[in-house]
């Protein structure tokens, strides 16, 4: 490991550092020449590229001016023949338009002399389909005819009306201020006259129709007082297939259709829009183009760019092969860079890679005067996931645990793990403590939610230890020996918290080390006793159980009750060994007890165990100690991370014939919850529940209810904690079948034990009376 560099100074300039911060900051040696050698194979491949691109671009220029240019002229061709056929009905409209008669007809009413006479259609001037219809001066119908539907009056008003308003009202205004030198036909005309008709193109009866519309005018002087226009005269001609085929003949084009929505243009096709009056698109002529130029395109660009694909694909073989050979090298001292500095499980970085990177930035944050934090994790219990879960499902909590570590801080955060279940953290730029410990207390709620793995659900909390920087010192190694201080702090308060150090916590911590190694002495020195506490019947006069308390005999302190050491057996994982201790001398004693049954609390740790049954039943068979005399008692923290391999302990326990009690009844948050699943044979209820029960009628109901409860359920019932004679003779009045408390003894050694058991034998034999016998008198 290298040396991790003092607060205020940089960083030490070695491969390892250079490689940790390379990982953070994106400029690690590797990287760059990966990066270095990409760049030069992207830029051949772009040269390549580009000089491909170049030529294919300068063909597609060039047959698109060729094509564009024959485009052009088949535009202008079918557009001077579509104008040269609608002048011609122009002409026509305004030849019988232009008219004495047609005004006289008009004026007259007698349009169908006009329709007989000049409108009725002839196949070579007007077509079958088309639509003729004499309008009067306020433009309403006089008269509509169309060969296929005669006296079709309904058109104008249905469909031609709001299409030709305003083209209809432009010509008005025209026809009306038009000199009258310039009434005269077209044809005899010597100059261009003002508009006598107008031109538009409408959509009737689903096709689209080309308008003239010409206003009906007599070629001469009007008679004085009559009006200059008489009415109109509006003539639509399809374009149907017949129109359609004769723009073929004339064009020399092929494929024309009329649609409403605009072609896709492509090499193929040409589309012209129809424009009405008002430049509005009705719809697009279109016909296949016979421009030789898009035909050169079409049939040549395959060949082009499978030539360019060629070379293309030749180049990025060559410049793959480069690549491939550059990474090779690169990747292996990558590799071996990473495994060196990350968690082959987890995948977050490592101690040595923590230790470095934190170095730095303490360095970092101390400059701009940053508060840091270095945090020490340690999951709660997580030993027993791996005892009672298995190795594998201990694995997919580790990486889950991973995961909602990275998503809980900041993105200038860090969090590395060190061991199996102990996680670090550097928090940095923070300005105030309060930043910190919301990071801590989001992370806390984070990993208090269960995680669901495969069908298991389990539930487990963190315990935290926070050192903070300048506040705690400057140096790594000082902070990590603080936050791991204050983390043996935050297990000893109860774990599921975190715990910012403080001072005296140092000294704590020595004194819990030194009974750490004191309890492992004095295992070895067989130092520690069994005590004994009696289980009473409800008279309390018979003696059922006893209940094994352990003490420690110490040399120099004396006789230590268990909450002088109990606390640091569980923090340090002894109180396997000395739970194990307990059971084989209590089973050991018993089987010197005849009719008692040994009761023998039993650690959490110890009920997780898959192979805790098979313990029980040796020590059993060693002592000879019938299985119905052992009772394990139990809490309820033992199930509260609930998992099948607790309930199969407990029912391969009772299967072989041991008893299992509930301790310490009604002090948990479920103990009902846990009473259906018929696990226990015994339930003690707390001696909460016995003090006061005397002289509180509710705290009395309460005690008889619990009382009636575990009856009814079929189980054997104690209540813990009688110390008063009137609390037993309470106990009598409720059926209680059992007692525990200091009314009858206190816990004691087990010669003390025996001679106790005696005497209450003995007070329970009826001593023989004295018969006092009369002098004969």
């Amino acid at each position: 490991m290298s040396k991790v560099p003092m607060a205020g100074q940089p960083g030490p300039k070695n491969p390892i550092t250079s490689a940790v911060l390379g990982s953070t900051f994106g400029n690690t040696i590797t990287r760059g020449k990966k990066v270095g050698a990409r760049m030069m194979a992207l830029l051949i491949l772009g040269v390549v590229a580009a000089a491909l691109a170049v030529g294919y671009l300068a063909f597609y220029w060039s047959t698109q001016r060729a094509l564009t240019f024959e485009v052009e002229k088949e535009i202008r061709l079918v557009q001077s023949n579509l104008k040269v056929f609608r002048n011609g009905l122009a002409n026509e409209a305004e030849r019988i338009a232009i008219s004495n008669k047609a005004y006289a007809s008009v004026l007259s009413e007698e349009s169908n002399i006009l329709l007989d006479e000049d409108l009725t259609p002839t196949p070579s001037i007007r077509g079958d389909r088309d639509i003729f219809v004499l309008l009067n001066r306020e433009m309403k119908p006089l008269l509509t005819y169309r060969r296929d539907l005669p006296w079709h009056s309904e058109v104008f008003e249905e469909q031609l009306h709001n299409q030709l308003h305003d083209t209809m009202k432009e010509l008005a205004t025209q026809a009306n201020t038009t000199q009258m030198k310039f009434r005269v036909p077209e044809p005899l005309r010597s100059h261009a006259p003002l508009a006598l008709s107008m031109r538009d193109i409408v959509m009737v009866d689903g096709m689209i129709g080309l308008v003239t519309v010409a206003a009906i005018t007599p070629s001469t002087e009007p008679p004085e007082g009559m009006p200059a226009v008489a009415g109109y005269l509006l003539w639509v001609r399809s374009l149907d297939i017949r129109s359609i085929r004769s723009f073929e003949d004339s064009t020399g084009l092929s494929e024309m259709f009329i649609t409403l929505d605009k072609p896709q243009t492509d090499f193929q096709r040409v589309s012209l829009p129809l424009l009405r009056r008002n430049g509005e698109t009705i719809a697009n002529l279109s016909w296949k183009t016979t421009a030789a130029s898009g035909a050169i395109f079409t049939n040549s660009w395959p060949y082009f760019l499978g030539t360019i694909g060629a070379i293309l694909l030749m180049t990025v073989l060559i410049l793959l092969r480069y690549i491939k050979m550059t990474d090779r090298i690169l990747q292996n001292e990558a590799d071996a860079t990473h495994a060196a500095l990350h968690d082959a499980l987890s995948g977050l970085p490592n101690r040595t890679w923590f230790e470095i990177f934190a170095a730095n930035v303490l360095w970092r944050d101390r400059q701009k005067q940053f508060i840091t934090g270095i945090v020490f994790l340690d999951l709660d219990h997580f030993k027993q996931v791996n005892d009672s879960l298995g190795h594998t499902i201990g694995d997919e909590v580790i990486k889950l645990v991973a995961e909602r570590l990275k998503a809980a801080i900041n993105p200038e955060d860090r969090v590395a793990r060190v061991s199996g279940d102990e996680f670090l953290l550097v928090l940095s730029q923070r300005t105030n403590v309060e930043e910190i410990i919301e990071t801590c207390m989001y992370i806390e709620k984070m990993l208090s939610d269960a995680f669901k793995v495969e069908k298991h659900k389990i539930l487990t909390t963190a315990s935290m230890g926070v050192a903070l920087s300048p506040a705690h010192g400057h140096e790594l190694t000082a902070l990590l020996r603080r936050a791991d201080i204050a983390l043996y702090e935050a297990k000893k308060l109860g774990r599921g918290r975190y715990v910012i150090f403080e001072k005296e916590m140092e000294n704590s911590l020595q004194i819990s080390r030194e009974i750490e190694e004191d309890i492992k002495r004095a295992l070895s020195a067989n130092e520690f006793q069994n005590y004994y506490q009696p289980i009473m019947d409800a008279t309390g006069k018979n003696i059922l159980a006893a209940e094994a308390l352990i003490r420690w005999n110490h040399p120099k302190k004396g006789l230590l009750p268990p909450a002088a050491f109990l606390p640091v057996a569980e923090e340090s994982m002894l109180i396997n060994r000395i739970g194990e201790w307990v059971l084989e001398n209590a089973i050991k004693d018993g089987s010197s007890l005849d009719d008692v049954t040994m009761c023998v609390n039993v650690s959490p740790t110890q009920l997780r165990h898959p192979e805790f049954p098979e313990l029980v039943n040796a020590l059993l068979d060693k002592y000879q100690l019938e299985p119905a005399r052992l009772e394990l008692e139990v809490t309820e923290d033992v199930l509260i991370n609930y998992s099948e391999n607790v309930v199969e302990v407990i029912e391969r326990l009772r299967s072989s014939g041991v008893k299992i009690a509930l301790d310490d009844f009604g002090t948990g948050f479920s103990s009902l919850s846990y009473l259906r699943r018929d696990l226990f044979d015994k339930i003690k209820i707390d001696r909460s529940f016995i003090n006061g029960a005397v002289a509180d009628p509710k705290a009395r109901e309460i005690l008889a209810s619990s009382i009636s409860l575990g009856l009814r359920l079929g189980m054997l019932v104690c209540v813990e904690g009688v110390e008063e004679e009137e609390q037993k003779e309470l106990l009598f009045t409720m059926d209680c079948p059992m007692m525990q408390g200091y009314l009858f003894s206190r816990p004691i050694p087990l010669g003390k034990f025996r001679l106790w058991r005696d005497d209450i034998h003995e007070e329970r034999i009826p001593k023989p009376r004295k018969i006092r016998v009369a002098a004969v008198k």
